[in-house]
């Protein structure tokens, strides 16, 4: 494919490049021949892999189609068939095909890289979607899918036929992402992957490329998409059809959940760090019109199910969030293509000097030199990396700040409204709340110093998780306390919970901070992963998994009970064992991060993970006085010894001579 040509568009006119190399040939034992396993760039084989993919896809999204009228639930007494909201099941029904279809729009067109990431990101969609299926067999009458059946008694409710072709087809669109994302990576072996006009842009993640605007749009819909997957989807004063909150439903409907929910998260951030517009934007579109047939048929069901139920709030939120996300999609290639237009007007504007007459000493006509137009650009292209870099660390630490602010004032105003004859209970996790605010403020005020940012970025990429998960805690608090009536969630909780949306973006402007500092380094050659940081760092995240998932102290409760602090072990899991469960998570995944960074970068991010294990582990001092004798539980000497060796990890990073 010829040098100006990006990889599934048409031909465009651009400035001469250099060739990139061809990559070094191996022979082979027998001769000259070439060695099979270097991979040949072959547009035609990339885009017959998709067109199998999109296929794939086709049928699959056929059997999520069929399910309601193949009866995906019947009475076990009797065998009654089930019929469900019929609006809904077409608004499923069209957004399983919808990518497909796109998909195979797109190959006709030969834009195989949008097809491919159009694909990978309704696959990603489909194994929450699966997941949830799991709940056809465990507990259908609780599993609340009124596009395929709506319980009419509550007689035991068995899977049918429609169950099987469900969970078939969104296996099959499972795997029509995973040959999609094999597409992608064919693609970016062709010569003009990532390629624009203007030479800055070239490489460049599309987050750079389209700008701080649309990057935070999209990453809100995805925050917003995320949350709603956890809020209440339906309204139901049915007595048949139950509503329960996501996290104390069945297991697979919570997993199902935080299945997609994690996989919102790593779509938008594969996105926006693709150095190929063209895929970042199927990325985008698919994942939303993938989202749209979960979140967008529950809207749908609560409108059209009649009396008795309505809509809740996470289909109205998750249906915009998932909505948002296909627009940002369809923004992404035309804003590309007008920012790479003024840049490389504006680079022109600077390459280009005047010369001087001799005779007269008066400026003469307007000509390029070489020298100079190396210089101004090189110059020109440095200022607006700095001016670049510099936003970015300032734009985390504001809302590090807001945070902060968020979850101290939070913590300090009342977490429950009580009626005046009742004493307000004290929620003594909001003390947790307040050291992570702390924490997290004396991290996030380097941020708006440009000679500590780059070196406090890390240690703050972290540290954010410590103010869900001390909000998590209060949160489960205050959902058991408004079990009883005349007490609802005060001021302090919606404060705390705008401080957990708060402290996830800034999680994502600190990552896209560092993908700023990044574009400043050498990363032509790879850095070897240091196995001694991984090996005592991950033994540091095992121990304080352990930690986490066992009890941090038990005692006698206030009716005079034995009690201890929820495991990992006790389903369905509260609000607080998930946010322990994501703090441990954040330990292993910056284990893994550190193991393979600078050394700098690595020893901040490992301190920044034992400061995080820290808060947990203080919330024992700071919330016994819930129990009377407390006493400290099996989970405080794992944890203590995970934090001991996370340090010794980061300590190892500043050794002379690591890589």
């Amino acid at each position: 494919m010829a040098s100006s040509t990006r990889s599934g568009e048409g031909p465009r006119a651009q400035p001469e490049r250099i060739p990139r190399a061809e990559p070094e040939r191996i022979p082979s034992p027998g001769g000259g021949a070439r060695s099979a396993a270097v991979e040949e760039p072959d547009p035609d084989k990339a885009r017959r892999g998709c067109t199998t993919a999109a296929i794939l896809a086709f049928v699959g999204g056929l059997g999520v189609a069929a399910a309601p009228v193949l009866q995906a639930a019947r009475q076990a007494a009797g065998a009654t068939v089930l019929p469900g909201v019929g609006a809904a099941a077409v608004c499923a029904a069209v957004f399983a095909l919808a990518a497909p279809i796109v998909a195979i729009a797109a190959l006709a067109a030969r834009r195989t890289a949008f097809a491919g990431g159009l694909l990978a990101g309704a696959g990603a969609v489909s194994i929450g979607a699966a997941i949830l299926d799991v709940q056809l067999w465990t507990d259908a009458i609780d599993a609340n899918r009124l596009e395929l059946f709506r319980p009419q008694t509550a007689a035991e409710l068995t899977a049918g036929t429609g169950a099987y072709t469900l969970v078939a087809g969104h296996i099959l669109i499972v795997l029509a992402g995973l040959l999609g994302m094999v597409a992608v990576h064919r693609c970016s072996l062709l010569d003009g992957y990532g390629d624009a006009r203007s030479s800055e842009q070239v490489g460049r993640s599309t987050g750079a490329r389209v700008g701080f605007l649309l990057s935070a749009v999209t990453v809100a819909a995805a925050v917003v998409l995320v949350g709603a997957l956890f809020a209440p989807a339906l309204v139901s004063s049915d007595p048949v059809i139950l509503v329960p909150a996501v996290v104390e439903s069945d297991l697979a409907t919570s997993i199902g959940a935080a299945a997609m929910a994690v996989a919102v998260l790593i779509a938008v951030a594969s996105a926006l760090a693709s150095i190929s517009p063209p895929v970042s934007a199927g990325v985008l579109i698919g994942f939303g019109l993938a989202a749209l047939g979960v979140v967008g048929t529950r809207l749908v069901a609560g409108l059209a199910a009649g009396e008795r139920i309505g809509v809740g709030p996470g289909s109205v939120w998750g249906t915009f969030g998932a909505g948002a996300l296909v627009l940002a999609g369809l923004c992404v290639p035309a804003i590309d293509r007008a920012r790479d237009g003024r840049i490389l007007q504006a680079l022109a504007g600077a390459a280009t000097d005047r010369t001087v007459t001799p005779a007269t000493g008066k400026a003469g006509a307007v000509t390029p030199s070489g020298k100079g137009v190396a210089k101004a650009a090189a110059r020109a292209e440095a200022e607006a990396a700095r001016a670049r870099l510099a936003r970015w660390h300032l734009t985390a630490g504001t809302a590090g700040a807001l945070t902060t602010v968020l979850a101290a004032t939070g913590a300090l105003l009342p977490v429950l409204d009580t009626p005046a004859s009742l004493v307000r209970p004290d929620v003594l996790a909001t003390r947790v709340v307040l050291v992570a605010a702390i924490v997290l403020a004396v991290g996030t005020i380097w941020l708006f110093f440009s000679e500590f940012a780059s070196a406090v970025r890390p240690a703050v990429g972290i540290l954010w998780v410590t103010i869900p998960f001390s909000v998590a805690a209060v949160t489960q608090s205050v959902v058991l306390a408004t079990d009883v009536p005349g007490i609802s969630a005060g001021a302090g909780s919606v404060l705390l919970w705008c401080a957990a949306v708060a402290a996830a973006v800034t999680g994502v402007l600190t990552w896209f901070a560092g993908s700023a500092e990044r574009e400043e380094i050498d990363t032509s050659e790879e850095r070897s992963t240091d196995l001694a940081v991984l090996v005592v760092g991950g033994l540091g995240a095992l121990f304080a998994f352990v930690g986490l998932a066992l009890p941090l102290f038990s005692g006698i409760d206030a009716v005079g009970d034995h009690s201890a602090a929820a495991t990992f072990g006790e389903l369905p899991w509260g609000l607080d064992v998930w946010g322990r469960a994501l703090l441990g998570a954040s330990v292993v995944l910056a284990v893994i991060v550190a193991a393979r960074a600078r050394p700098a970068r690595a020893c901040a991010l490992l301190l920044g993970a034992g400061v995080a294990l820290g808060v947990y582990l203080l919330s024992w001092p700071l919330t016994r006085a819930r129990l009377e004798a407390p006493e400290m539980g099996a989970g405080v000497i794992p944890s203590a010894v995970g934090i001991v060796l996370v340090a010794a990890a980061a300590a190892l990073t500043a050794r002379t001579g690591k890589r």
